[in-house]
C-alpha cells in the first residue's frame, strides 16, 4: 500500500513539473512584442548598378507582434531580429512601396515564429538617378598680408584641382564648385596646408550634400608667400683712361628694381652688382647692356630682364699725340734693348683745359723687360702723361730686341 501510494505521489510531481516546464518554457502558443526594429535595405548594390539611389534619408522603426514557443520568444530582442526590404526589383526612378520581411538569428528558426503583425508592414521610400561628377576647387582668400609681401596666387599648387561628387542626380546637378576658405591674414612664410571644403550651387550658395559621397574629404594647398624688397643697381667702374669715377657721368637704367623672395634670401641683399666697368678701354660716350640676374630664388618683380648703363664724359677731353720718347726699365743682366718701334699714336684723355696744352714731349713710352730673353717681341708698354689727371686710353705694345752684351 505504501509502494502505490509513493508511485502515485511521484506521478503526480513529474506531471506538474511537466505541466510548469511546458506552461513557463515551451508554452507554443506564446506572444511577444518586439519595438523599435530599424529597417535594413537589401540589394543596394544592385540599385547602385542600375543608376539609382534610394534618397529617403529617415526609415521607420518597426514594432512586431510574433507568436512562437516561449523559449523561442526568450531568445529575441530588438537588437537580434532583423527587419529588411528588399531593393532588387526596382528598376527605375520614383516613389516605391517595399514589403518588410523580418529574419531571426540562427537559433531561432524562422518557420517556428509566426508574425502576427507589423507596423508598418511597408514602407515608402524614393528612388533617383545616381550621378557622378566633377566640380573644381574654387579659393576664396581673405585677410591681409603684411606690407611688403605678396602671395603668388596664380601658381598656387592643389593636390585636387577637382572633386568628384557622386550621388542622387537633384542634388548632384546643383553641385558648380567645392569651395576652400584660404586665410592669409599676417602670413608671411610658404605654407601647405589641408582645409576642408564645401559644396556650392553656381550662386555660390550651400547645397545640402548629406547624400553625396566625394573622393576626399580635405584639399591640400601649398602656396608660396614672397617679401618684396627694391634694391639698387649697381656697376664697378675702375678708374684708368685718364678718367674716374668722379670726372664721368655714369647713369643706370633702371636704377632699381623689385624683388620677391624667402626672408632668408632678401635679407642683407640690398643691391645687385651687374659688372664692371674699365674707363680705360671707354673712348667715348657709350651705352652699355648688362642682364639682370638674380639669385636663386629670388624674382625679379619689375620684369625688366636689362639694366642700360650710360657712360658720358663731359667735363673731359681726348687728344692724339704721337710719343717719340721710350724707356726701357726692369732689362736683365747682360742683355741690351734696342727699340724696333721709334714712335706711336697715343691717345689721352684728362680735363679739357689740360689736354688742350699736351704737347708729344709731355708722353713717355715706359717698358718693362722684365723675365723676357735675348730675342726679338711684342712687349706691353705703359704710357706715362706728364700732366696730373691725364691718361692714356686702351693698351699699347712696341717692338723690340733684346741681345746680348758680353
Amino acid at each position: 500500500m505504501k509502494n502505490k501510494l509513493l508511485t502515485l505521489l511521484l506521478s503526480l510531481g513529474i506531471s506538474i513539473a511537466l505541466w510548469f516546464y511546458v506552461v513557463t518554457v515551451v508554452s507554443p502558443n506564446s506572444d511577444k512584442h518586439f519595438n523599435n526594429i530599424p529597417v535594413t535595405i537589401q540589394s543596394e548594390v544592385v540599385l547602385q548598378e542600375r543608376g539609382l539611389m534610394i534618397t529617403s534619408t529617415e526609415l521607420p522603426k518597426v514594432s512586431l507582434h510574433l507568436e512562437g514557443n516561449r523559449s523561442d520568444l526568450n531568445k529575441l530582442n530588438s537588437a537580434n531580429i532583423t527587419v529588411s526590404a528588399d531593393v532588387s526589383r526596382i528598376g527605375e526612378p520614383g516613389t516605391h512601396n517595399l514589403v518588410l520581411t523580418p529574419t531571426f538569428p540562427g537559433d531561432v528558426p524562422n518557420n517556428a515564429i509566426s508574425v502576427l503583425s507589423r507596423t508598418p508592414s511597408v514602407i515608402t521610400v524614393e528612388v533617383e538617378y545616381r550621378v557622378t561628377k566633377e566640380v573644381p576647387v574654387d579659393i576664396q582668400y581673405s585677410g591681409t598680408l603684411p606690407e611688403n609681401y605678396m602671395a603668388d596666387k596664380e601658381n598656387n599648387e592643389l593636390d585636387f584641382e577637382k572633386i568628384t561628387v557622386i550621388g542622387p542626380k537633384s542634388v548632384v546637378d546643383q553641385i558648380a564648385m567645392a569651395r576652400i576658405a584660404v586665410d592669409v591674414n599676417g602670413r608671411t612664410e610658404s605654407f601647405s596646408e589641408q582645409f576642408q571644403y564645401s559644396l556650392l550651387d553656381a550662386k555660390e550658395q550651400p547645397v545640402d550634400a548629406a547624400l553625396v559621397i566625394t573622393n576626399a574629404d580635405a584639399v591640400n594647398l601649398t602656396m608660396k608667400i614672397y617679401r618684396v624688397k627694391e634694391i639698387a643697381l649697381n656697376v664697378t667702374v675702375v678708374d684708368g683712361g685718364g678718367a674716374s669715377q668722379a670726372t664721368s657721368k655714369i647713369t643706370i637704367d633702371p636704377q632699381t628694381i623689385r624683388i620677391s623672395g624667402s626672408n632668408s634670401l632678401l635679407e642683407g641683399l640690398e643691391s645687385l652688382e651687374l659688372g664692371a666697368i674699365n674707363l680705360a678701354e671707354i673712348y667715348e660716350d657709350t651705352v652699355l647692356t648688362f642682364p639682370i640676374k638674380l639669385p636663386e630664388g629670388v624674382n625679379n618683380e619689375t620684369g625688366v630682364q636689362e639694366a642700360t648703363v650710360k657712360i658720358e664724359f663731359p667735363e673731359l677731353g681726348t687728344k692724339t699725340l704721337t710719343a717719340t720718347r721710350f724707356e726701357a726699365v726692369d732689362v736683365p743682366a747682360g742683355l741690351a734693348v734696342d727699340f724696333v718701334t721709334k714712335q706711336l699714336e697715343i691717345q689721352v684723355r684728362g680735363p679739357k683745359d689740360v689736354v688742350s696744352q699736351l704737347e708729344p714731349s709731355d708722353v713717355k713710352v715706359v717698358v718693362s723687360f722684365a723675365n723676357e730673353q735675348a730675342g726679338t717681341a711684342k712687349v706691353k708698354a705703359e704710357i706715362v702723361v706728364a700732366k696730373e689727371g691725364v691718361g692714356a686710353m686702351g693698351s699699347y705694345e712696341v717692338t723690340a730686341t733684346l741681345r746680348q752684351t758680353a
